[in-house]
């Protein structure tokens, strides 16, 4: 298991073929923007993932200025939980790799009206319902 941990972590810091992907806007707001990349999606009727880009609109304190996420999705009890992440020096997860992580937060409920939601709705489609 820490093998493969580490192998992730390599794995995102070099992640130029992310900076690449055709991302789809999902969300657009005053904090960033949120992308989905529709070609890396690894679709499940259970528990699909999803690559999350969110560009922020101003630098982090951490000095990041986009984030990447890998974000699975429970269809049947509406949640969500990110199984990797890493924070990116540019805009659109381009530029120096500032800090990556391969540790699955635990489970989220997905809130209406939310980021989440949405991408739930898109990758479960009918399995997912209104949370």
């Amino acid at each position: 298991m820490r093998c493969r941990k580490w192998m992730l972590l390599l794995w995102l810091a070099s992640l130029p073929w992310l900076a690449l992907a055709d991302w789809e806007a999902v969300d657009d707001n005053f904090l960033a923007v949120v992308y989905i990349d529709p070609d890396k999606i690894r679709a499940s009727s259970v528990f699909p993932q999803a690559w999350h880009l969110i560009d922020l609109r101003q630098r982090a304190k951490t000095g990041a200025m986009s984030r990447l996420a890998l974000m699975e999705y429970d269809c049947q009890g509406k949640r969500r939980r990110t199984l990797a992440f890493a924070s990116k020096a540019e805009p659109m997860g381009e530029g120096k790799t500032l800090f990556t992580s391969a540790v699955a937060t635990p489970w989220k409920a997905v809130a209406a009206e939310t980021v989440e939601h949405k991408v739930l709705l898109m990758l479960c489609g009918q399995n997912s319902g209104k949370p």
